[in-house]
């Protein structure tokens, strides 16, 4: 008797997680479909239900942290954010946000580290690269500030004009010329090494000729 009544109520918990993981990506797929038609409260009220019923569901607490940085509601907006990374750790674009988070509220240690880890997971981006180079500037660290400003100005990012601006302020100061124009000629070098080593890849995989190879027009004629 104790055996069965042990496996039916295991059976009755598994189905109850089974169910309970069901309601919540119906909740999260009605608040999906209630946005820009619904209130804040309804569409709040979707998302909340869908992480009750399924506390892993990332997307959901993502959802939130939306929400809530909409609404102002800036400590519900990052610990949402902040379950997605406990949830996902390979999140960048969380990371990003409660990264903004503690830059703009001064704390630059604690979103450094977040720009950080969001660089790592989702490399490339020219808006981690801006703050962290922020940041760097602020805490007076100079060279590290010039890598991430030339990581925008070699990337040609629509921030490259202000990054170029602030690059040339840092080799205003007291004896940072020199370290600046060494660290941009050492940078680009290596950005045209770069493209150089991407070229040859290139032609040993497709035959592309690269554009170093190319003859002038009119070399090679009589």
């Amino acid at each position: 008797m104790i055996f069965i009544f042990l496996a039916a109520l295991i059976h009755f918990y598994i189905n109850r997680a089974t169910i309970n993981l069901h309601y919540g990506k119906v909740f999260y797929r009605l608040g999906l479909e209630c946005q820009n038609k619904c209130s804040f409260d309804e569409q709040l009220s979707y998302f909340q239900k869908a992480v009750f019923y399924d506390p892993n569901l990332i997307n959901a607490y993502y959802q939130l942290g939306i929400i809530y940085g909409r609404n102002g509601q800036h400590k519900e907006e990052i610990e949402s954010y902040k379950k997605v990374v406990q949830l996902d750790h390979t999140n960048g674009e969380a990371y990003f946000k409660v990264g903004l988070h503690y830059f703009q509220d001064g704390e630059l240690d604690y979103a450094l580290r977040y720009f950080l880890q969001s660089n790592r997971y989702k490399p490339n981006s020219p808006d981690t690269y801006y703050y962290m180079a922020h940041i760097y500037d602020r805490q007076e660290m100079y060279k590290e500030a010039v890598f991430q400003y030339m990581r925008l100005v070699l990337g040609e990012s629509h921030l490259s004009a202000d990054a170029c601006e602030r690059i040339w302020h840092i080799s205003k100061i007291p004896g940072q010329y020199g370290m600046v124009w060494d660290e941009v000629y050492q940078l680009h070098a290596r950005e045209e090494q770069r493209k150089l080593w991407e070229q040859i890849d290139r032609y040993i995989r497709t035959d592309q000729v690269p554009e170093f190879m190319h003859k002038p027009d009119g070399e090679g004629h009589d």
